[in-house]
């Protein structure tokens, strides 16, 4: 029964089939259609643009393809699209190929042809190939709203629009012949484009010289309700914007390097972005930005700094961007600018040398970056705005000096990154209110800051610090958050750096090779984290006396002996994940943490206490288990002997050399396996009923197939070699939704039984899984 059968449909929708070609022949016999919201138009086997002839009743949204493949002129008016008169949106698309081949008159008589009805409300008409457009695209009459005219390389000029007295967005992109757009383009009335509120053009290559009608009312002017404007990609494009804009809010300039002329009046503009333009741009008697809040200039030729005229005007700017402008020596001249900003970036100004003095007349200021600025080399003896709550500096190569007067002003965040040339922090000491200081980077510094912090939440500092000194006694009992990462020299933490009440909450030490004792009596900690601490061999001798301790990760300690003792009071803890310890070899005596619900242990070579000693059954809590690349001599992993707790849902194990067999039929909570690189693993066994997902990877001599899992919804196999036949005894029944797309190349038979949702998946019409199953000989896909 072909679809032409359907009379009664009203909904026919195609999603997620972006190679979709054709769609199926006689659907204008549907004649009840109401919902179509794509049509693709074929030469042959499937439907022509005259199909829709009889569909009267579509509505919404309806996106045509394939217009370039229309026979004639009386194919497109067949389609009848003027009778619609319920579509609301209509896209039109032709081809982005053969441009060369394309004849642009018989386009252009195409689209005259399809002309649709005067109440449309959105048009995009894309990779259309005539030289222009017909003229009922810009009839007085119509009532549209929206307009794209996208890549339509060979239009020579744009339509005249500006009698599209609804038209309230209208984009203009890809035009790469025009060169000029001059009075036909406001077309005749007094009063052209009078509700268009965005106006974009984009990708015009060769466009040169913009003209405006002679004809339009002074009082009035052309696009009184503009509010967004966008130019970008016109590298050849000069003379002026359009004049009167006392609507425009937001003005978008980027690529416009030959665009010389300055701004017009534009007294309610509120974000100005001029990105690869001149610096001519900024300049003009009669620039008026009094309501501007936001400045963003990047890459503008011959910027050196902020003119006296420009800045003048800025009475209202809150956030200031100056990014890649090489040219760029000083911010702004001496009058500087209103006490309104709030936000300054500095980004990638190779030249900047100095910061204005006049920064901390900046009475509103709160946030500070200065980012790649590489002769920068201090900061203005004047004290620090006094609102400023976040400074950043990051990559300043020159930089030798901080600012001073801290206490001036109510930092919260500090953070100093890749200053190479940074010696050390001023004598003052850092104000009560910062929260966060974070230093990275920073070869030469030696110290913290004397008098260091009084009321802190978090302390970071970050690598290549050679020489660290941390001020004894000076930690606050307030700090929750400390990481220390690349103190090579630093050897030990003093018990008199922590307050006897300490709120720490986070402790985070990496890269750290000398370290050698760590902190003792750490009640508040919850998080510890010790990466890469070569010099560290032991923990206290009472074990961890931190009972609000929920996440443990130690890694990369080479010299580690053996992990911490007492770990059965740690009652809070829930998360333990150990890696790369080479010398740790056994697990404390009286057990892990009663409350764990995720371990991870890998790659620990000398830690061969079988895995029956590990006490993982008394874990009672514990969900999820991750075991990897260890040296263990275990064949069997079976929980017939209570290995492992019932509780497991999570199960991931890997490179585990000696495994031959597994039997996991007894973890009746188990969800999700995950089995890769166990070469010698040749036999999975059964597997518990409640098994959801499993991936097996890279076991190259698992022949068995004759484990159970009836509730199985995704399976993944990759690179299991001697696995050849007999998926279908694997289980996958109707609850397999999901076949990922590894299988084996050596797989002969596949079969999938009464999975109506795989077996779609998995058709050679669908095309969605059969690229990946198509190799194998025999394929049956049966519903029973």
């Amino acid at each position: 029964m072909g679809i032409g059968m359907l009379i009664n449909l009203r909904h026919f929708v195609i999603t997620g089939a972006s190679k979709l070609k054709e769609i199926p022949f006689q659907i204008g016999n549907l004649t009840n259609l109401q919902i179509l919201p794509r049509f693709i138009v074929s030469k042959t086997g499937g439907s022509g643009i005259g199909e829709l002839k009889n569909c009267s009743n579509l509505q919404g949204v309806l996106s045509i393809f394939g217009l370039h493949e229309i026979m004639s002129v009386k194919d497109a008016r067949d389609a009848n699209l003027k009778d619609k008169q319920k579509i609301e949106e209509l896209i039109m698309n032709w081809t982005n190929d053969c441009w060369d081949s394309r004849n642009d008159v018989d386009e252009l008589h195409v689209l005259e042809s399809l002309q649709p009805h005067k109440n449309l409300e959105k048009l995009t008409i894309a990779f259309y190939g005539g030289s222009k457009f017909p003229s009922w695209i810009g009839d007085v009459s119509s009532k549209m709203v929206e307009l794209t005219l996208k890549i339509c390389k060979k239009c020579m000029s744009v339509p005249s629009l500006g009698g599209l007295s609804l038209l309230e967005v209208l984009c203009i992109q890809g035009m790469g012949k025009v060169k000029s757009i001059g009075a036909e383009f406001y077309g005749e009335c007094m009063n052209p484009f009078a509700s268009l509120k965005e106006l974009r053009f984009e990708d015009m290559p060769k466009w040169e010289s913009w003209s405006h009608s002679n004809s339009i009312k002074e009082d009035v002017g052309a696009f009184p309700c503009l509010k967004r404007f966008v130019i970008k990609k016109c590298p050849k494009l000069i003379g002026e914007l359009p004049k009167c804009l006392r609507s425009l809010v937001k003005l978008d300039v980027s690529e416009c390097p030959e665009l010389v002329c300055g701004l017009p009046k534009l007294a309610s503009l509120h974000e100005l972005n001029l990105q690869e333009c001149d610096e001519a741009m900024l300049r003009g008697d009669e620039v008026d930005l009094r309501s501007l809040a936001t400045l963003e200039l990047k890459k503008i030729s011959r910027l050196n700094c902020l003119r006296i005229g420009l800045t003048g005007s800025l009475v209202a700017l809150e956030r200031l961007v100056i990014g890649d402008c090489g040219g760029l020596t000083c911010l702004w001249e001496e009058q500087g600018l209103a006490c309104n900003l709030k936000s300054l970036v500095v980004q990638q100004c190779a030249k900047l040398e100095k910061l204005p003095n006049e920064l901390q007349s900046l009475m509103s200021l709160e946030n500070l970056e200065i980012i790649g600025c590489p002769k920068l080399e201090s900061f203005p003896e004047m004290s620090l705005p006094p609102k400023l709550r976040f400074l950043e500096v990051y990559n300043c190569e020159g930089l030798k000096w901080l600012p001073h007067n801290y206490n001036s002003c109510a930092l919260e965040h500090l953070r100093i990154e890749k200053c190479p040339s940074l010696i050390c922090f001023p004598h003052d000491k850092l104000p009560t209110t910062l929260k966060e200081l974070f230093i990275g980077h920073c070869e030469k510094v030696e110290s913290l800051p004397e008098g260091m912090i009084h009321r802190n939440s978090t302390l970071s500092t970050n690598t290549c610090l050679e020489k660290l000194t941390i001020p004894v006694g000076e930690l606050p009992s307030t700090l929750k958050h400390l990481e220390i990462w690349g103190c090579r020299n630093l050897k030990s933490m003093s018990e008199k750096m922590w307050p006897s009440n300490t709120d720490l909450e986070y402790l985070e030490l990496q890269g750290c090779p000398n370290l050698r004792t760590l902190p003792k009596c750490l009640n508040s900690l919850k998080v510890l984290y010790i990466v890469d601490c070569e010099g560290l061999e032991c923990f206290p001798a009472r074990g961890l006396t931190t009972p609000n301790l929920t996440r443990l990760e130690i890694g990369r300690c080479e010299n580690l002996k053996s992990l911490p003792q007492q770990m059965r009071n740690l009652k809070s803890l829930q998360q333990l994940k150990i890696y790369q310890c080479p010398r740790v070899e056994s697990f404390p005596e009286e057990g892990l943490a009663p409350n764990l619900t995720s371990l991870e242990i890998g790659d620990c070579k000398n830690l061969k206490t079988p895995i029956s000693e590990w006490g993982l059954h008394a874990l009672t809590s514990l969900s999820r288990l991750t075991i990897w690349n260890m040296y263990l001599p275990m064949v069997s992993f079976s929980n017939e002997e209570c290995l492992l707790p019932t509780s497991l849902t999570n199960l991931d194990i890997s490179r585990m050399r000696s495994l031959a067999s597994l039997a996991l039929q007894n973890l009746i909570s188990l969800q999700s396996l995950h089995i890769s690189y166990c070469r010698k693993l040749c036999s999975l066994g059964l597997l518990p009923a409640t098994l959801g997902r499993l991936e097996i990877r890279n076991c190259p001599i698992l022949k068995e197939r004759g484990f159970i899992a009836p509730n199985l919804t995704s399976l993944k196999i990759d690179d299991c070699k001697n696995l050849k036949t007999g998926i279908s005894e694997w289980g996958l029944l109707h609850t397999l939704t999901s076949l990922w797309s590894l299988m084996p190349a050596t797989l002969e038979r596949l079969q999938i039984q009464n999975s109506p949702i795989l077996k779609e998946r998995c058709s050679k019409e669908k095309e969605e899984y059969w690229p990946n199953i198509a190799h194998i000989p025999s394929i049956r896909i049966v519903r029973e």
